[in-house]
């Protein structure tokens, strides 16, 4: 990762934390902290009361809450998770790599199993799997992407996190 997508996302996960008080602090007090905060990283912040959204001047967008969507430039090779809602996404501003998780009611094997049929159905080839300790997943290859898919958690409450990169 390149110095300016990770100032990125440490100042993301830093004003995240302190995403619900400022959004109640007023708009003044929002606004002069979402700009300060666009300044020191040389692009866009908005704070709301769904979360974060972070764009520096490459391109680079990050986004953690819970009114959270995909990003114009989350490159259409790689699919979309459909059975979940979206609560965190990173998209590098060239596409080159994409961090996304998702909430679900599904288990960690039907949301790694829906996942992954997704892939195979955009062309994807299955690599290696993972079956541990209530994480499931997989590697997969195609599109000009590597996609790595780990599902994990309780019934009713699990994550599915996509990384991928190109090459």
């Amino acid at each position: 990762m390149n110095r300016t997508r990770a100032a990125s996302a440490a100042l993301a996960c830093m004003l995240v934390l302190g995403t619900s008080a400022l959004s109640g602090c007023g708009s003044a007090v929002q606004g002069a902290v979402e700009e300060a905060a666009g300044k020191a990283i040389g692009g866009n912040v908005d704070i709301n009361s769904g979360g974060l959204s972070v764009t520096d001047a490459s391109g680079n967008a990050v986004q953690i809450g819970d009114d959270v969507s995909v990003p114009d430039n989350w490159p259409a090779e790689v699919p979309v998770y459909e059975g979940g809602k979206l609560k965190s996404v990173m998209v590098a501003g060239d596409g080159a790599s994409v961090n996304a998780v998702w909430q679900t009611d599904a288990t960690a094997e039907e949301a790694a199993k829906a996942y992954g049929d997704a892939l195979l159905a955009a062309g994807y080839t299955a690599g290696s799997t993972i079956d541990a300790a209530g994480a499931m997943g997989g590697d997969y290859t195609g599109n000009g992407y590597k996609v790595n898919v780990v599902a994990s958690g309780a019934v009713g409450d699990t994550t599915l996190l996509v990384n991928a990169e190109k090459g």
